[in-house]
């Protein structure tokens, strides 16, 4: 990280785990107008917590709804638009999928292995978050 940042901003996302047979997969959303797959992130929703959140920002730009594991969490820094971010990332149990949600028209979803998440996530800082609670997930 670079010491010319300015003070990081805080971010709540989550590792959405989809169940499968023997290992899980993970959902990624794609930035607006992009192909940069990132795990869904947002800001501090005015009177929810760090955890709702994260769980409202799943929904809004993945129609991802899931359950958020109690305790397991990873705090990571990324880079945002030249500004030091601190992602705090939940491990989210996805329950389901929405066929429609409301940044649907803005942002793809895809579903992945964990391997190659981390391959597809540019951002070091949600590589790192991804493998902690991978581990955390076996």
């Amino acid at each position: 990280m670079s010491a010319s940042w300015p003070v990081a901003e805080k971010r709540y996302g989550v590792l959405c785990l989809l169940p499968e047979k023997g290992r899980d997969k993970v959902v990624l959303v794609s930035r607006p107008g992009s192909k940069e797959w990132i795990h869904p992130k947002g800001r501090r929703i005015p009177g929810m917590s760090g955890r709702g959140s994260a769980r409202r920002e799943a929904y809004e730009e993945g129609g991802i709804r899931g359950r958020i594991h109690s305790g397991q969490k990873a705090v990571v820094t990324c880079r945002q638009g030249g500004r030091k971010v601190l992602l705090t990332l939940y491990a989210m149990r996805v329950e389901k999928m929405l066929k429609r949600w409301p940044e649907r028209r803005k942002r793809d979803r895809i579903v992945v292995s964990s391997a190659k998440a981390a391959q597809l996530l540019r951002c070091p800082g949600m590589r790192k978050g991804l493998r902690a609670l991978i581990k955390k997930n076996p």
